[in-house]
């Protein structure tokens, strides 16, 4: 675990770069082998076998490696749903049954069609979430589009007696995990951190 924490929340964005240029700079063979630990961490969790719907980022470049777990969860017949994003910082749940008929999304990153159905965030179990790093509190360094942001403050908003949350974890590697991030208002904490070391149950953090 590094310590790049800056306590100015106006310097997120210098921040993002920085990790973002350590997390590149690793090497591929280190990144993959974590990324297996990963996924077997995350797979040894009672909340990831019991989960019918899940909704997971497709990884890209240096990211935490998703491919391998879509292909599994899709093989263990579970709903699996991919992001669409459809600009001003809005992005929906679409089911896909196959990593091989995705197309262009609108931030050029492979998406399901607009015809795939959608999942509400109620009918999900599980949303895995992509983060540049994450701290022990939970909270995580995106990459500024604030897709995330609104999508879980919608999936977690609802707190009536019969309303379903689901849970949501990030995937972080060890070398990319922080000590503390800054935090907006905005800013929501994961329930779950899952790295190549261990598995975190977030504590609170006075804010």
């Amino acid at each position: 675990m590094t310590d790049l924490s800056l306590n100015s929340t106006a310097q997120k964005q210098q921040l993002r770069a920085a990790l973002l240029a350590q997390r590149n700079a690793e090497d591929a063979g280190a990144r993959a082998a974590a990324d297996a630990r990963i996924k077997t961490h995350l797979e040894s969790l009672p909340l990831f076998q019991e989960a019918q719907s899940v909704f997971c980022y497709l990884s890209m470049g240096s990211e935490v490696d998703t491919r391998s777990l879509i292909e599994s969860l899709l093989a263990r017949g579970k709903t699996v749903c991919l992001p669409r994003c459809q600009g001003n910082g809005i992005m929906l749940a679409h089911a896909v049954y196959s990593l091989d008929h995705l197309e262009t999304g609108a931030l050029g990153i492979p998406a399901p069609a607009e015809s795939c159905p959608v999942l509400e965030p109620g009918a999900l179990d599980l949303i895995i979430v992509p983060c540049v790093a994450c701290d022990s509190f939970g909270y995580r360094i995106g990459y500024g589009g604030g897709y995330y942001d609104r999508y879980l403050a919608a999936a977690k908003g609802d707190t009536g007696a019969a309303a379903k949350q689901p849970v949501t974890v990030a995937l972080c590697r060890e070398s990319n995990r922080q000590a503390a991030l800054p935090v907006e208002s905005h800013d929501l904490p994961v329930d779950v951190i899952v790295t190549d070391a261990e598995i975190i149950q977030p504590r609170p953090k006075k804010l």
